[in-house]
């Protein structure tokens, strides 16, 4: 009866992980489609509006380095509650602003606290359930970011873009309400194991598979932050053609997180990584060219369907470290592909200004050529 009350808990505690994740989701891709309509509304350069982009990217970068040495002192429960209400108050002031200097603030806060959603839903993933499972489990916790993805984009489609932080503001409440009064024993554990980020220089496996991430991160995000601008700019389109591309792609950037769960369960982390990375680099060099509509929409949702089997097989080896590494490296990964992912927006930024299309071929053929090392990257066993 004990056991089956506490499989129970974990099942509440997973469900309020896939919530944070969803809440902290919601706007971040449909901010990227809304970029032309909130210039519009501004009066303001859609490049200068942009760089509210890495202005979230990076602090949740930075932000993700603090929760593992957290969680020794301060319990899952309150690192949740606090970091998920302040969320819902610094999206509430994004929605206040009236030109683009006034976002930077509550945008820099709000990637502060939102990057504890994925960190602490790696680490209690990794404690409360074994390991032949956790590669669906990731799948489905990651791919409620996709979901909010479709249900933000969606509305930037339709709605003032102000919408887009009003509710996530009023789902973050929600989060932290939920975090303080569900039952569990695992949210009210603190991680018990010393954090010491320099420590994990030293091991191979550990250093060689996040210098994989932050080079593909800082690909991935240098082509994909971008399709929101290109498609208002290369194709000309309405923001509602614009959502609906970024509709379809978080519907299939959340159908490869499945798929890519089941590849690491049944076939490998490494098989996973291989594919996800090679049908990422292909769509990428493939927007080279200019399409008719149908096509650039296969190939747009190719790229967020090989992110995501690649994204998931890379997260799921992440919680096969021993319990001693699991906590640095959860923080770890949302620091080094949030970091990286500002840095690639950032520098390809001058490239895009000149040619889209060949700064996403040149970033293409770079994955590419990255496929070559993912066996030497990811570890074929972390014995987690």
């Amino acid at each position: 009866m004990k056991k089956r009350q506490e499989i129970r808990n974990r099942k509440f505690v997973f469900g309020l992980l896939c919530l944070n994740c969803f809440t902290i989701s919601f706007n971040v891709a449909a901010i990227e489609a809304a970029i032309p309509s909130i210039a519009r509304d501004l009066q303001l350069p859609i490049f200068a509006v942009s760089r509210i982009i890495p202005a979230y990217l990076i602090p949740y970068g930075l932000g993700a380095l603090i929760y593992a040495p957290l969680a020794r002192y301060i319990n899952f429960r309150m690192l949740m509650t606090v970091t998920m209400a302040v969320f819902a108050v610094s999206n509430f002031l994004c929605a206040q602003a009236t030109d683009v200097g006034y976002f930077f603030l509550p945008r820099l806060l709000t990637g502060i606290v939102g990057s504890a959603a994925i960190p602490l839903g790696l680490i209690l993933i990794g404690k409360m359930f074994e390991k032949d499972v956790r590669g669906r489990l990731v799948g489905l916790f990651f791919g409620f970011s996709f979901v909010a993805s479709i249900v933000g984009v969606a509305l930037s489609g339709v709605a003032d873009w102000r919408w887009l932080f009003y509710l996530p503001s009023a789902l973050g409440l929600i989060a932290a309400i939920a975090a303080f009064g569900v039952p569990s024993a695992d949210l009210d554990a603190k991680e018990k194991n010393p954090v010491n980020y320099l420590n994990l220089i030293y091991n191979n496996k550990i250093r060689n598979i996040f210098i994989f991430i932050f080079i593909i991160s800082s690909l991935y995000y240098g082509v994909h932050k971008w399709f929101g601008v290109y498609l208002s700019r290369v194709y000309e389109l309405n923001q509602l053609t614009i959502s609906s591309f970024f509709v379809l792609t978080a519907v299939m950037g959340f159908s490869g997180q499945i798929l890519g769960g089941y590849v690491s369960d049944k076939k490998g982390r490494v098989l996973a990584c291989l594919v996800g990375i090679i049908i990422l680099g292909a769509a990428s060099a493939l927007l080279v060219g200019k399409y008719p509509l149908g096509m650039l929409a296969v190939i747009l949702s190719l790229t967020a369907m090989g992110w995501s089997i690649g994204h998931n097989g890379a997260s799921t080896v992440l919680t096969d470290f021993p319990e001693e590494n699991r906590a640095e490296v959860a923080s770890l990964n949302s620091a080094v592909r949030f970091l990286a992912g500002g840095l690639g927006f950032v520098v390809s930024a001058p490239f895009v200004q000149k040619s889209f299309s060949m700064t996403f071929f040149v970033l293409g053929i770079l994955i590419l050529v990255l496929s070559f090392f993912v066996k030497k990257a990811v570890p074929l066993d972390t014995k987690g």
